[in-house]
């Protein structure tokens, strides 16, 4: 009796119900939409979602291009890793930077880039043709949808295989050479079973991002041959206003995220540490390794590099870079973009703090199972879709007049969602040492409340807290899912503004547009690198 009533009174102290009503308020965000969703699909067939033949394509494409997308990610990733590990060159720190850039960098500008080197007119085809090669690349479709996965995943497949060959203690290196392990036995013997230990994680994690891709089969895809379950979902309500059909859509996306997010997890459990700047002794290769490691380089360098040069060229050389300051679109896009942002990275902050301090409560109680529960349904994003938590807000929310006011906040709280999975993975570590070190001395001296988090709390975590306000503002500047859904003539963003301009074909107030989010993006990601000691861990 006495056990249950000390429980009962770490549940009740003020700092573990603050985190309890963070999860009370994301389970009911969650529940309303499974069940408005449920409640809309019981006005439609299941049998007949079932038997229709287009539902199947459209479930097979989705998991056929998440499977293509992580598997081009993971083998060039690998071939990328061992290349930087191994080679020197003046570049590579600015390589490195580039890579963590795209981690920041919205959908649709990457997609814009990449339109302008691999599109019709794009820099590639314009090549081919004045080296007289009658082939041209045909970007719109499956091609597409691998090339721009690969630009975002490539970079992160990179740093995590990057890191487990750092994890290689050196003494164990040595010794293989004083054996004469070398080349290819040595990283058959000593390098592969660092690397295998990575790749089902990396490719769970590829494939879940892949298969909830929204902006870049939406753009890229080229129609219905072409389309995953997001964008079919999208399709169901903007174009068709068919509830019951996207309800369903809904959540069979839904059941599917949640099984790869469990999948990934469980993959991902001993996450890679962040990078070591140490020197590190490394055996010299044969001539064959070092040609593949310079044609490997070279190759991603230009893949990654090329499109956002293409977005800078494009940008100061477009013929409305004078004009497009005169439109009321782009400052009203702007406007809100400027607002959004900051205001959503602030919302997922303060939920985030909310939950890890409760949480970490419990942890100091030993209540390690409530705790872990908590942070993983903080995590819930990642099973749940963006859309399908802004459809199920919408069904709740239909018979509202909607004014402005009204969609900024609900794309800003789905923003906020987006972010929170990020912000909780920076900012875990550091409150939980905090609790660690300095509970004992908090309590023996009274220090509490306010007090405590002035004199205690911020020294430690100044740092952390503008690394993940920058990457959850990031985050939402670049969000196209929810406003895609809530946007309107009186409320945009500019996401939603290039998509409009992408999809009239009014490509050179596009490319100033894509070189406005780049460059605000650039600046956030300045503070990213100022200030994040740990780059790596923000990714789920």
């Amino acid at each position: 009796m006495n056990k249950v009533r000390s429980k009962f009174s770490v549940y009740c102290q003020k700092q573990s119900l603050l985190g309890l009503a963070v999860i009370a308020f994301l389970l009911a965000l969650s529940g309303n939409s499974l069940w408005q969703l449920w409640r809309q699909s019981q006005d439609s067939s299941w049998s007949v979602l079932f038997a229709d033949r287009y539902f199947w394509h459209i479930l097979r494409f989705s998991l056929l291009q998440a499977t293509f997308s992580a598997l081009l990610s993971v083998f060039i990733g690998l071939l990328t890793a061992h290349a930087l590990f191994y080679r020197t060159f003046w570049a590579k720190k600015w390589l490195l930077k580039i890579f963590s850039l795209t981690f920041v960098l919205p959908v649709l500008v990457a997609v814009f880039g990449l339109i302008g080197i691999y599109g019709l007119s794009g820099w590639l085809n314009t090549g081919l043709g004045w080296l007289q090669i009658d082939w041209q690349l045909k970007f719109y479709g499956l091609n597409g949808i691998l090339i721009a996965h690969l630009f975002f995943n490539l970079p992160l497949a990179s740093k995590i295989f990057l890191q487990a060959l750092h994890s290689i203690p050196q003494q164990q290196r040595q010794l293989a050479a004083q054996l004469n392990i070398r080349n290819g036995h040595f990283l058959r013997l000593i390098e592969w079973p660092y690397l295998r230990q990575q790749l089902l994680p990396v490719f769970a994690l590829i494939f879940m991002l892949c298969f909830t891709s929204f902006a870049i089969v939406l753009t890229l895809g080229g129609g219905p041959k072409y389309t995953t379950l997001e964008v079919a979902i999208y399709q169901a309500v903007t174009f068709d206003f068919d509830l019951g059909k996207a309800a369903m859509l809904a959540l069979v996306q839904f059941m599917l995220c949640f099984v790869l997010f469990q999948t990934s997890s469980y993959f991902s459990r001993h996450t890679p540490t962040p990078l070591s700047t140490q020197h590190r002794w490394r055996q010299p290769l044969n001539r064959t390794f070092v040609a593949v490691h310079w044609i490997t380089l070279i190759s991603v360098a230009l893949f990654i590099a090329l499109p956002l040069l293409n977005i800078i060229y494009s940008g100061l050389t477009s013929s409305a870079l004078s004009k497009i300051w005169q439109s009321p679109q782009l400052w009203q896009a702007l406007g809100y973009s400027l607002t959004l942002a900051p205001f959503a990275a602030l919302l997922a902050l303060l939920l985030s703090i909310a939950l890890l301090i409760g949480a970490r409560r419990l942890r100091w109680h030993y209540q390690l199972k409530t705790a872990n529960i908590m942070i993983n349904i903080g995590m819930m994003i990642l099973a749940i879709p963006t859309l399908v938590l802004a459809i199920g807000l919408f069904l709740l929310l239909q018979q509202l007049d909607f004014a402005v006011w009204h969609l900024f906040l609900i794309v800003a709280l789905c923003n906020a969602l987006i972010a929170m999975p990020f912000v909780l993975r920076i900012l875990a570590t550091p409150l939980n040492n905090n609790m660690h070190h300095y509970e004992n001395l908090c309590q023996s001296l009274g220090i509490r409340g306010w007090t405590r988090w002035r004199l205690i709390e911020w020294h430690s975590l100044q740092s952390p807290l503008r690394s993940a306000y920058a990457y959850a503002m990031a985050l939402s500047l670049g969000d196209f899912s929810a406003i895609a859904l809530f946007g309107n003539q009186d409320f945009s963003s500019l996401p939603r503004l290039l998509y409009q301009q992408l999809g009239h074909y009014r490509s050179q107030e596009a490319a100033v547009t894509a070189l406005i989010l780049l460059l605000l993006c650039s600046l956030i990601f300045l503070v990213i690198e100022k200030n994040d000691d740990q780059p790596d861990t923000t990714r789920i």
